[in-house]
């Protein structure tokens, strides 16, 4: 795993929930395959997507006048709505319909190409993202800035907690009196007849 990555708490969500249901592998991304894991009925008509509750069964339904990789993209975003909210978006405030929307966003941009999926040893691109995990431009363009920008921003905290990290002053036992010389040096001679070799510092 790229040493300077770390995936926020929505990305280990998605990636934890699909390896419980056996989602290894981006051919394991499909549409039939996510609805039998997450007991989710599934079908296409000529219209908008949506997701609802039929009979206490979640049903999922895209566009399917539009390319396979729309509808794939338009599937994993009302997934996102069955698996992590609830209520009837037509009958809650706005701020909190918003909200789902942007979250549901969220899910399909990390279920489309997920963290345990990805080879960070792999010079990955646009075009390679849209073909090994069969997904439009434009998630493969969101992901590939989202990895970027986490790379940067995390090597950058790491870099700035080394650089400012406080160095500890040397300790001088030449200004204490002399009972405390004489009690940390008899306390390092105890240790040391045990094998541990240590500074004085090393004992405060």
């Amino acid at each position: 795993m790229e040493p300077f990555y770390n995936p926020p708490l929505v990305e280990e969500w998605v990636s934890d929930t699909f390896i419980k249901a056996g989602i290894f592998l981006p051919s394991d991304i499909r549409a039939d395959n996510l609805c039998r894991a997450f007991g989710i009925e599934y079908g296409g008509y000529y219209g908008i997507s949506g997701a609802k509750i039929i009979g206490h069964i979640p049903y999922i339904a895209v566009d399917s006048r539009i390319e396979y990789t729309e509808q794939h993209e338009q599937f994993l975003h009302e997934l996102g709505h069955v698996l992590r909210h609830y209520g009837d978006q037509t009958n809650m405030p706005q701020s909190m319909r918003e909200y789902q929307e942007w979250d549901a966003n969220l899910f399909a941009m990390y279920a489309a190409i997920p963290f345990h999926m990805i080879d960070f040893s792999k010079p990955y691109t646009v075009g390679s993202l849209m073909k090994d995990f069969t997904v439009t431009e434009n998630i493969a363009t969101k992901r590939i800035r989202d990895i970027r920008a986490k790379i940067y921003w995390e090597s950058k905290r790491q870099y700035e907690e080394m650089v400012c990290e406080p160095t500890p002053p040397a300790y001088d036992l030449s200004e204490k009196s002399p009972e405390t010389q004489r009690i940390m040096h008899q306390l390092k001679d105890q240790l040391e007849r045990k094998g541990e070799r240590l500074e004085i510092h090393d004992l405060l």
